[in-house]
């Protein structure tokens, strides 16, 4: 009896293995959670559904963004809506905006405070109430409100939906994904955006030749915005909360009071960080409003018609000139790096909008070329900044803070959306009678204020290439190194650690052939340790 206490565990391996492999192998196991985690393994159809729950936000971001400038188009044709104007038309576009920036600052921190799973339902469910509510809006008084401003209520809410998914998707993204994916994962997530783009260009190509019916025309364009939320309700509603956030946060099991507080201090622990990523997002978003300026130009060298049907077949053409730079994005994000990626596309606006501002007209008479240059502003927004400042705060901060450092930083960017909407609109017009250049056929006015805009703009490009130089950082925090890709791990077999901590003790063949046998027989220090 006495012998078979002695006895030491069996230990079971399928094949020998040398030191180094042995190392290897002990490198990827987790001890906490009993299994190895094995890179090499990529799991895509679940790697790929994960990115589709998590990019449905940015899909309804760039659909209810881009779908509202036609969807009103289509209003228009209703007399009995009442009159449509400019001011009014500006103000529902950008309900959207001011509803974006309160939820990413709102969803940001409650991301942190109650976690990932919760927050990312809700900006679900209330994405998807705001979208059918603006379908549903009436031309009647409600609450005392006109259709328009029932429009712009709805729209904030939906707004507010939207931006609360910016933290929460990159945030989920970041602490789902193993290290060599986190990038390219990221960056898919965000390429949905563009996704959602051609899909509202085919949804209002869809309801401008199909529906005849002019009150249910706009109605079907805006509420297929909410149909990829919808399919994605479920898969959130039963998923995980993610890894990082349960170990690094929800085991500490602080307080809500103290928990506010912790991320109050890491907010300013970590402001020289925030400064560079809201700079740089918002440095961009107010770039980003120079692409408009010369879209009817762009439209206008395409030789299309200008009646309803035809401005949807433009859009489609426009939306579709974006996709390039997504996919690039995606493939060379970790091959060139991300502070180096968001240099270049810094860098390209600043040279486009140089040459947009000295050869405007002369690219005005070359058709082709004009369309060309257009779809270049593009593809240098999303071939960089427009995709890097999204990826960089989902990586740079720590757990604690990264939903609230996220949601901050895009915040940063909606405001300076809203910023260049308003000054760069004013700039333009600023040499034509009356500061509204609608009043004029003359077109040397309006030429004069875009180019002042083009130079503005290259100018704000440089200064993004210098603010990313200076204060951006790229390296991820040491809070994602305990991230593992929960679809590619392997389970521990009984006795393999013991085995393999035993090769690489003893540090030579011998020793792995012992380790690798039916039975590892013990040592004197083994045999001193049982007794």
């Amino acid at each position: 009896m006495a012998a078979s206490r002695d006895t030491p565990p069996v230990i079971m391996v399928n094949e020998p293995m040398d030191v180094h492999k042995a190392e290897e192998r002990l490198a990827h196991y987790h001890p906490e959670h009993h299994h190895f985690y094995e890179p090499a393994k990529s799991h895509r159809g679940k790697r790929l559904l994960r990115i589709v729950i998590a990019g449905t936000g940015f899909m309804a971001d760039s659909y209810d963004l881009f779908v509202i400038n036609i969807a009103l188009l289509m209003m228009t044709q209703n007399k009995s809506y009442g009159v449509l104007t400019p001011d009014v038309q500006t103000q529902i576009s950008m309900m959207a905006i001011v509803g974006a920036l309160a939820g990413q600052l709102f969803f940001g921190v409650l991301g942190d405070e109650f976690g990932r799973k919760t927050t990312f339902v809700i900006t679900a469910f209330m994405t998807i109430i705001g979208t059918i509510l603006t379908a549903c809006v009436q031309p009647t008084q409600v609450l005392g409100m006109n259709i328009w401003q029932q429009m712009m209520l709805c729209r904030f809410l939906m707004g507010m939906g939207v931006g609360g998914e910016y933290p929460m998707a990159s945030t989920i993204t970041a602490e789902s994904s193993a290290p060599q994916d986190r990038g390219r994962n990221l960056a898919a997530v965000f390429s949905m955006q563009g996704v959602g783009r051609v899909l509202c260009a085919l949804m209002l190509l869809i309801a401008a030749f199909t529906i005849t019916n002019t009150h249910w025309q706009w109605r079907f364009a805006i509420i297929m915005g909410a149909v990829p939320m919808i399919l994605a309700v479920y898969f959130r509603w039963t998923a995980e909360e993610t890894e990082a956030y349960k170990h690094q946060v929800k085991e500490k099991k602080a307080s809500n009071l103290d928990r506010a507080r912790n991320i109050a201090r890491h907010v300013w622990a970590n402001r020289v960080k925030l400064a560079g990523t809201a700079g740089s997002w918002f440095i961009l978003d107010v770039l980003f409003y120079g692409n408009s300026l010369f879209s009817a130009d762009v439209t206008r060298a395409m030789g299309t018609e200008n009646n309803l049907e035809a401005k949807t077949v433009q859009n489609l053409c426009i939306q579709l000139m974006a996709m390039p730079g997504y996919i690039l994005a995606v493939i060379f994000l970790d091959r060139i790096g991300r502070k180096r990626l968001q240099l270049i596309g810094f860098a390209g606006e600043a040279i486009i909008f140089c040459l947009m501002a000295v050869l405007f007209r002369q690219f005005q008479g070359l058709p082709a070329l004009f369309v060309f240059m257009y779809a270049l502003t593009f593809f240098f927004d999303d071939f960089g900044a427009n995709t890097t400042t999204f990826v960089i705060p989902a990586e740079i901060f720590p757990t604690d803070v990264r939903s609230t450092c996220h949601g901050i930083s895009a915040a940063f960017g909606k405001a300076g959306a809203a910023i260049g909407a308003s000054v760069f609109l004013k700039v333009a017009n600023m040499f034509c009678p009356g500061g509204n250049c609608r009043n004029t056929t003359d077109p040397g006015p309006q030429e004069k204020g875009i180019r002042v805009v083009f130079i503005a703009c290259a100018m704000l490009s440089v200064i993004g290439f210098l603010w990313t130089w200076a204060l951006v950082q790229d390296k991820p925090h040491a809070s994602l190194e305990e991230v593992e890709n929960i679809y590619s791990v392997e389970e521990e077999v009984e006795g393999e650690v013991e085995a393999l901590e035993l090769v690489v003790k003893k540090g030579s063949s011998h020793a792995a052939e012992e380790a690798t046998g039916l039975t590892a027989p013990p040592t004197v220090e083994d045999e001193a340790k049982v007794r």
